[in-house]
């Protein structure tokens, strides 16, 4: 057996648990009424029942399924606690604060975003 066969394999499979682990959440979320992902969101309740509703997830095909798992890999993928809490929050992440500075140079309008750090 080829010697970087082993942990090729190894990363292949944990992806491959991510993805079915991301799907199986996902497909649960799109299957709850608006009602129940409030009370959800509010108290961390989900239903006594669990339901078993169809899903808008059904209906794509595995490429489409993928390419939403990697986009949601990239976004959500290393981020902490405190990011996650601080999106769930305000709506954007802490390194996307900042605020728009406007300025005129040689009669013109110059808008540009400085984040916080700036």
């Amino acid at each position: 057996m080829a010697e970087g066969s082993i942990p090729r394999r190894l990363a292949k499979l944990e992806a491959k648990r991510r993805f079915l682990d991301w799907f199986v959440r996902q497909r649960f979320y799109h299957t709850l009424t608006e009602q129940e992902l409030m009370t959800f969101a509010l108290d961390g309740q989900l239903p006594v029942s669990i339901p078993n509703r169809p899903s808008t997830l059904d209906r794509l095909d595995r490429k489409t399924l993928h390419r939403l798992w990697k986009d949601n890999e990239r976004t959500f993928s290393g981020r902490s606690e405190e990011e996650l809490a601080s999106f769930a929050t305000n709506g954007f992440w802490p390194e996307q604060r900042g605020r728009f500075h406007y300025s005129v140079h040689a009669g013109k309008l110059t808008v540009e975003w400085l984040s916080g750090t700036e």
